[in-house]
Formats: structure tokens, sequence, C-alpha cells
């Protein structure tokens, strides 16, 4: 990939107008001035005319060569700012919002969400308006879903399932965020009282009217019924003292809509984190749009399931950017249940959807708080479109299952 330099914007210290042809000149009494009789009007338009034509020759020369200086207070290194003025960006997203409408959730702490993916709990609430989504397997191959939202926050999102530590590493990156879980495995509880994790379901959701409730009507086990209310979550956590939010580390979003057009097709996308079967993640590009509409496992006829949302339920899920990120899974010792660890800590190499292309890429995460961070192989850290994300994180050894064309 091609390399440039950065842009350089020097201030122009601009020389004041020099006003010599309004001085008076005083006369020297060791050097008298012969007086002439120059009132002829010829001369006189003539001289008018020739101090015009520097003056304009000047003004020509300065002015096309400002359109070549860039202020070192432009917004966004050059480019045209007229569409960003007065426009907020998203934290998760990097979308351009008018203050108005970001006025209500801009310092809000984003809001985790352990959503369900067991067949039986398709089609899930909420979905479409989470800012990013992360895939992890939960165990035996069953994925679950951690949505996070913040710039906007429906008052219907399940089934709700249980955390496992590995989710709440990534909670924690996103400048403490908060989490609304129904249960946890016994080293997600240890890490939620000892790092420690702000989790709305230890903090009282059941006891809020209105928060949490259970609703059937597909008739499925009982674990798959549970849903929250996002509205009565954030009126909880302000109860807790956790308005407001924490740092985030912003990702990188592009500008150029063609910085990454040279890279190799990539217009359909399956994910087998462990096998080819009903947890088979499929993504398929729209032109359109510019974006990637989500697909959960196969049909009767072997044809991929649009992910629509059961509140929405002409609405199929679709995202900006698709990121795969390979990292280490492992089981969990003496653990009777098959839970898992990933290592999501150190780095490792990924993939990038976006554009309808795909983006060779690696990945980095410092300590347990730091937010992961994605660079192309020369290094460069991506920029990703403005818009929504979806992360799947599939076990290193299954590269190979991870199928694009």
């Amino acid at each position: 990939m091609q390399k440039f330099a950065p842009t350089i914007n020097v201030p122009v210290q601009e020389n004041p107008e020099s006003n010599l042809l309004n001085e008076e000149v005083p006369m020297s009494p060791m050097y008298p001035i012969k007086k002439q009789n120059n009132k002829n009007p010829i001369n006189i338009l003539i001289g008018i005319f020739f101090v015009l034509a520097i003056v304009f020759t000047a003004w020509v020369f300065l002015s096309g060569n400002s359109k070549k200086i860039i202020s070192p207070f432009s917004k966004n290194d050059g480019i045209s700012s007229s569409k960003f003025d007065d426009k907020l960006p998203a934290d998760l997203t990097g979308e351009l919002v008018a203050p108005s409408d970001a006025a209500q959730w801009k310092d809000q702490r984003p809001l985790g969400i352990m959503v369900d993916n067991q067949v039986d709990a398709r089609p899930q609430s909420g979905l479409i308006y989470a800012d990013i989504v992360y895939e992890v397997v939960a165990e035996g191959g069953i994925t679950r879903y951690l949505a996070f939202l913040q710039s906007h926050t429906p008052e219907k999102i399940g089934p709700v399932r249980s955390a496992r530590e590995y989710y709440l590493m990534i909670v924690k990156e996103l400048g403490d965020a908060m989490l609304m879980h129904i249960g946890y495995s016994p080293q997600a509880l240890l890490a939620i009282d000892t790092w420690p994790v702000r989790s709305l379901f230890r903090g009282g959701c059941e006891s809020l009217p209105g928060c949490e409730w259970r609703d059937n009507p597909r008739n499925v086990a009982y674990e798959h019924t549970a849903y929250v209310n996002g509205l009565k979550l954030r009126e909880l956590a302000t109860n807790l003292g956790w308005e407001g939010k924490g740092d985030i580390t912003l990702w990188k979003f592009k500008n150029d809509s063609s910085i990454y057009s040279s890279k190799p097709l990539a217009s359909s996308i399956t994910i087998d984190f462990w096998t080819k079967g009903d947890y088979t993640g499929i993504f398929k590009y729209d032109p359109q749009n510019n974006s990637y509409l989500r697909f959960t496992g196969y049909d009767a006829s072997d044809q991929p399931i649009a992910l629509m949302d059961r509140e929405k339920t002409t609405q199929q899920v679709e995202v900006k950017n698709l990121i795969v990120q390979f990292t280490t899974e492992s089981s969990v010792a003496e653990d009777v249940k098959g839970r898992l660890e990933y290592q999501l800590i150190g780095s490792g190499k990924a993939l990038v959807f976006i554009d309808g292309k795909v983006v060779d890429a690696t990945w980095s995460k410092s300590g347990r708080d730091a937010r992961t961070i994605f660079y192309d192989t020369d290094g460069n850290e991506l920029q990703f479109n403005r818009g929504k994300f979806w992360i799947s994180i599939v076990p290193d050894r299954n590269v190979d299952q991870v199928v694009y064309n």
C-alpha cells in the first residue's frame, strides 16, 4: 500500500499592505526639489493607470497563491468542511450528527446487552439499533451477541442471556461501559466484583418496575424469554450514579471513499465459527447502500436466513463495517459445562470487509481496559466507514473457515 506523507499546514503571515503611496515625503533642505510643471492631464492619467496595473497584478498573484495554502485551523486536513461544520461524531460509529439530534445521547455511557442467539431466541429484538455487535462462541459452537447501544436506546431488547469473562473484556475497553446480562459464569462473576464491571443485573434491574420481563409467544424454553427495557436500564444507571461516560479511544473514520478501492473484491462472506450450520454467520454486500446484510444459519433449502428484527419485521440487520478477529480459543480448566476462554489481550490476525472489499489486517490490545486497534499489513491504523459495526471473534485455528468471494 502506498504511503502518503502527511500534509504540513504552514500558517500564512500576511504582510500589511504598503501605505507608501499615501505617505508624505519630507523635503530635505540639502536636496531641494526643483519645481517643474507636471500637471499635464495626460501624464497624470498615465501615472494613475500604471499604479493601478501594478496593484491589480499584485492582487492576482497573492490571491492565486492563497488558494494553495491550507490554514492550520482548517478542518479535515484540507477536505471541504462544509458538510462537517456543526456536526458531532458519534463515539462508536463516527456518524456525523447535528448537535440538537445528539444532545440526548452524546454524553451517555455505552450500554452493552448480552443477547441470546440460540435458534429458539430468533428473531431478536433491538439488534438493528446496535452501534456495534460482537459475536463470539459461548459454548458448544453456539454464538452469543454483545450489542452496544449509545446513539439509540430502544425500549425492548433481547432475549438476554448470561455473561462470560471475555465479553467483559470488551465492555471494559469502551470507556468502562455498563452491561445488562442475566446470569454469569463463575469467572465472569469474579471479574464483575473485582475489576469491577458496571453490571446492571447486579445493580438491581429486576427490582425496577418495567426493567425486565418474560415474553414467550413462541413457546420456547424459559432461558430464551427474558427481555429488558433500554430506557429503564438508563434510568437504573442514573440511580446507581453511572450517568456520563468514561474516556473512549476512538477509531479512525475515513472521508475518502476510494481509500481501499485497490483491495480485492469480497461481496459474500461466510463465517463458520466451529462448523457450518445454525450458527454460521453470512454477510452479503449491498452496493446500493454500501453496507453488509446479515444472515444467520440456513433454511431447509440450504439458503441463508436473513437476520430480521422481531419488532421491525421488514428490516434486516445491516452494517457498514465487518471485522473478523482471529484469536486463541481454549477451554476453562475443570469446567464441567465446557466454558471457554478467548485471548483478547495481545495481537493477532484479522480481516476487515469494507466497501465490498477485503483488507488483510492485524489487531492489537495492550491491556484489559485498552481499545482493540486494527491495522493494515503496513502498520497503518485502519480507517472505517462512518456507520455500524459487526465484529466476529473466530478461533484462530479456523482461519480457513472464513470464506469470501
